[in-house]
């Protein structure tokens, strides 16, 4: 399928933008400048951003090392200090989030998703009391789609171990999770004040519709429910025409019951679990208003072995919901709660087809195996707990 208009004269606007910059390779020096790479930090910047609390302190050095690489490209910086800085105890050691390629800003600076996250840690970070890294400086540009984010190295601070689909879930693991979306959820349930104050939050229904449009999410489905069809089970494969109705229907509850702080991509990967056991949520650039159930169920079912799930899913449901009305004064009901979490389940593997295939405008996000693994663990779930029945 052929890119829309608007993307492909945002492709070509940002990849002449970012030859540009390959070219020229402009330096970042003052506290407004915005990175448009990594390389191009420079130790008065970081004065600016990270010094400015702090009568006295400079920066002296910075190393930059690549981490990773996918929606954004990640890098360790190694920052030195003068005496002032090192007696304040700024951080030495800190990651990057930035855009510098074509592919990166096409999805991280064109769909608006680095300029969100970048907000949520400097606005939203703070009022919440969940396991989750510091923000030090967020930075974006309309006009080029860059974008910079400095975040706490938690393994530097916290010795944090981050997950991946390879890591087994315990029951106290599992439990712990779910005590954290209690937590980000409650804090502002049915509460005015998150659309008020933070307008750039979308509801969820927005922020699914639009970026299914910008995505050809519904297009690049079809296509992976083919690339995919090995690991889907037969009863969801033998559905898959109902795969879109049943995602536009689970919209519903996300206008019709009280809106609260949803993370929105809540798999395995986007978990750490700190030096203390205690475990975290990182990745925020999903996040929206909408309702619980789009975390829970998107967490349990792609977090837990299947057998485990199968085993565990009401319980660790009572646990939420049990811990959801100790922070908010609001018991939802049990056997309308588990409907919501079937029906969430569509949106989770959403998530994954997207990600299987997908616009080649858009970059790898994930290796394919934990995709594949991904879309099998939700598939199986929408199978046993029949989520496409009419």
């Amino acid at each position: 399928m052929a890119a829309s208009g608007a993307t492909a004269l945002a492709a070509l606007r940002i990849g002449g933008r970012v030859a540009f910059e390959r070219l020229v390779r402009p330096k970042a020096r003052r506290a407004e400048d915005v990175p448009c790479s990594p390389d191009a930090i420079t130790p008065e910047w970081l004065t600016a951003v990270l010094c400015q609390r702090t009568p006295g302190a400079v920066v002296t050095s910075v190393v930059v090392k690549p981490a990773s690489a996918g929606t954004h490209e990640r890098h360790q910086l190694i920052v030195r200090y003068n005496e002032a800085g090192q007696r304040a105890g700024l951080p030495q050691s800190m990651f990057t989030k930035s855009l510098p390629s074509v592919v990166t800003r096409m999805i991280g600076g064109f769909n608006g998703t680095a300029r969100v996250e970048g907000r949520f840690y400097m606005q939203l970070r703070p009022q919440l009391g969940i396991e989750a890294p510091i923000g030090y400086h967020a930075a974006s540009d309309r006009q080029t789609y860059a974008a910079i984010l400095l975040l706490e190295d938690m393994v530097a601070t916290k010795s944090a171990t981050f997950c991946n689909y390879k890591t087994y879930v315990s029951r106290e693991t599992a439990e712990d999770m779910v005590d954290v979306l209690a937590a980000l959820h409650a804090r502002f349930y049915d509460n005015g004040e998150l659309a008020e104050r933070y307008p750039w939050v979308a509801s969820y229904p927005r922020w699914f519709t639009i970026g299914a449009e910008k995505m050809s999410l519904e297009h690049y489905t079809r296509k992976a429910f083919d690339a995919a069809g090995h690991v889907i089970p037969r009863s969801v494969l033998a559905q898959r025409e109902a795969v879109w109705p049943a995602a536009m229907q689970a919209l519903v509850v996300h206008d019709s019951e009280p809106q609260g702080l949803i993370h929105s991509d809540v798999h395995i990967g986007n978990w750490y679990s700190t030096g203390a056991g205690k475990m975290g949520l990182c990745d925020w650039q999903c996040l929206a208003r909408g309702h619980w159930s789009r975390d829970f169920s998107y967490a349990v079912t792609a977090a837990l072995t299947p057998d485990d799930r199968r085993n565990w899913e009401k319980d660790l449901l009572r646990r939420y919901l049990d811990r959801f009305a100790g922070l908010t004064g609001t018991k939802p009901d049990f056997d309308r709660s588990f409907l919501h979490y079937r029906q969430q389940m569509v949106h989770a593997l959403l998530m994954w087809t997207i990600t299987l295939c997908h616009s080649p405008l858009l970059p790898a996000m994930q290796p394919e195996e934990t995709t594949l693994a991904m879309m099998e663990r939700i598939s199986t779930a929408m199978a046993d707990l029949d989520t496409l029945r009419s």
